[in-house]
């Protein structure tokens, strides 16, 4: 068999290509990780809020202004009117996540 000195170019440029690919395919998989944990995140605390405010509407602590604890989040609200049927509320997640958001109870 004759040797050329094509072969050993080619087999670096494919490796080359292998390795971008496979770079490139964890980074993508690295980015999909964390939007998929910033959704649960939402989530959670958006679900959690709204048990916290059920909570405290069946229990009638609802108020102008109030802090609970809710499993293992901070919960605070404060009204945005005199009429209670707005609030801006705060709620912190054991993870450190922190959702603000403006509600009807």
């Amino acid at each position: 068999m004759k040797t050329n000195a094509f072969t050993l170019p080619f087999t670096i440029f494919i490796a080359f290509i292998t390795i971008l690919i496979v770079t490139g395919s964890a980074s993508i998989f690295k980015t999909q990780i964390q939007y998929e944990k910033m959704i649960q995140n939402y989530y959670l605390a958006s679900t959690k809020l709204n048990l916290a405010l059920i909570q405290t509407k069946e229990s009638s602590l609802l108020s102008g202004d109030f802090k609970i604890n809710y499993g293992d989040a901070d919960v605070t609200c404060q009204a945005t009117d005199s009429s209670l049927a707005t609030f801006n509320c705060k709620i912190t997640l054991q993870n450190g996540y922190t959702l603000t958001k403006t509600t009807n109870p």
